[in-house]
């Protein structure tokens, strides 16, 4: 059997067996990776990544589940299938492709954040990462100012990666809650 699909981050390693892939994605995801791979064989993987094609078929998936009840989900599936049938512009160097392939992602998953509360796996854990470290280097900043510390750089850092961790946890527990409802793709 050949591999499943060549996207970056060989997503067929997370599953057991072929088969309990296909339960687990909807035919329209299995179709999108099949079409994609068709056309990107000879594309490097570093030029894949560049465009964040990963979050392509997990996106299509999600606007498919949603698009026989939204008629706006139903609007955003077609364009995207335009892209996924016709992906090689991307790599063509063609600006005018490749912005208005960013504004539909972007423009997609905002729908579908907004309207069905569905997130891009990852994304809130990277938020509450992000933001958990901001706060810890304020909070180290805030505490050094109090005590008149000298160690600035050991402070800091201390606070940041503290920050870090808390935020990186709770991320994760945000997205675990939202897994187990099906709000993740």
């Amino acid at each position: 059997m050949s591999q499943p699909f060549l996207l970056p981050f060989n997503l067929f390693n997370n599953f057991r067996s072929y088969k309990s892939f296909v339960n687990v994605f909807n035919m329209n995801q299995k179709e999108t990776f099949d079409t994609l791979n068709a056309q990107l064989k000879d594309i490097p993987k570093v030029q894949i990544r560049l465009m964040s094609l990963s979050v392509l078929p997990r996106l299509m998936g999600a606007l498919d589940n949603n698009h026989k009840q939204c008629p706006d989900c139903k609007k955003y599936c077609s364009e995207g299938e335009h892209f996924v049938n016709d992906i090689r512009p991307l790599f063509n160097q063609d600006i005018k492709v490749q912005k208005s392939f960013e504004k539909w992602v972007e423009k997609s998953q905002k729908h579908l954040k907004n309207m069905h509360q569905q997130h891009v796996k990852g994304r809130l854990t990277s938020t509450y990462t992000t933001i958990g470290m901001i706060f810890g280097c304020l909070l180290a900043f805030l505490y050094l100012q109090i005590t008149k510390t000298d160690n600035y750089i050991g402070g800091l850092s201390l606070g940041w990666a503290i920050g870090m961790v808390i935020g990186y946890f709770t991320g994760k527990v945000k997205e675990s809650r939202l897994n187990k409802i099906n709000k993740l793709y």
